[in-house]
């Protein structure tokens, strides 16, 4: 049986589409392409124009039914609300996940949270940071200290451009674009390092390239390189306390250093620093979600672990 109709423009968008990661697109695109498949088969859908709510709330019903958790089908539910954005001209705006619950009924039961801490110590950062320089690794240097610094994914801080280094220069504000996870893109205070870094590095960037990859090379390709160098490195840097301080709750392991974990160092002191200028704890939740890219400012607790 060949492919519908809504299959193929599907197929189409993802492969022009140049937002997020490989690795995402890739995930959304499954999820896409599940869906529509749905909406062929349960309405006879011919156009992904004319994706709307309904389809939503049918096709979440739908996996409902079927047993698949909440937090598969906000996983879901994100890939489909990327590729409406993606789509030109749609004939409808769908609702967030809150008026699809008030408007049509859908339970979207909370995500739980995880529990354990993955932040890294300040000794543990500088030991990292010292190794890649003693080994002439420079790249991972300074996409460590982008991720400790200014909260970037390692994707983010590895596919940072000239023009965007540049702008940060201008203007104090570093524009997190399309590399962004689900291409959300938003805006980050450059930090006093991340000055030094963008300075350096534009020296010997040529118009049109990236700081950090090479020609020829995939963003991909960087990303995994910089995470295997943490891998191998780690155990080098463990310090007691920060073992302790990531322990995981429900089974007494303790969770390994990784790039993320750099984010949740960043949104810790982002937090106090918002508290100790007078913010309120919610008001500084706010301001730190925004800068780390997300929306709703109870995922701050689960970076502060």
């Amino acid at each position: 049986m060949g492919k519908t109709t809504v299959e193929v423009q599907v197929e189409k968008i993802f492969k022009h589409t140049r937002q997020g990661s490989y690795a995402t697109r890739d995930r959304y695109k499954d999820s896409c392409l599940m869906f529509v498949r749905f909406c062929a088969s349960s309405f006879k859908m011919q156009n992904v124009r004319n994706l709307s709510d309904k389809h939503i709330v049918a096709f979440v019903q739908s996996r409902q039914r079927a047993g698949i958790s909440a937090k598969t089908i906000k996983n879901d539910l994100t890939a489909l609300r990327y590729l409406h954005d993606q789509i030109q001209q749609p004939r409808y705006v769908l609702s967030d996940n809150k008026e699809l619950q008030k408007q049509h009924g859908i339970e979207l039961t909370k995500t739980p949270q995880v529990n354990g801490n993955r932040a890294w110590t300040e000794e543990e950062y500088q030991g990292m940071i010292q190794i890649a320089k003693e080994l002439q690794q420079e790249n991972v240097a300074d996409c460590l200290t982008l991720a400790r610094t200014m909260g970037l994914r390692v994707t983010e801080a590895a596919a940072v451009s000239r023009t965007q280094a540049e702008h940060a220069l201008r203007t104090g504000v570093y524009q997190v674009k399309g590399e962004a996870k689900n291409g959300k893109h938003r805006e980050v205070p450059l930090s006093a390092v991340g000055k030094v870094i963008f300075e350096r590095r534009l020296r010997y960037t040529e118009r049109g390239n990236r700081l950090f990859i090479a020609a020829g090379e995939k963003t991909h390709q960087v990303v995994n390189r910089m995470e295997k160098f943490v891998q191998h490195h780690r155990d080098k840097v463990l310090t007691t306390q920060g073992v302790e301080q990531r322990i995981d709750k429900r089974d007494g392991s303790s969770r390994s250093l990784t790039f993320h974990g750099l984010r949740y160092s960043y949104v810790q002191e982002r937090m106090q620093q918002e508290i100790e200028k007078g913010y309120n704890r919610d008001n500084a939740a706010s301001i730190v979600s925004r800068e780390v890219g997300h929306e709703r400012i109870d995922v701050i607790k689960i970076y502060e672990g």
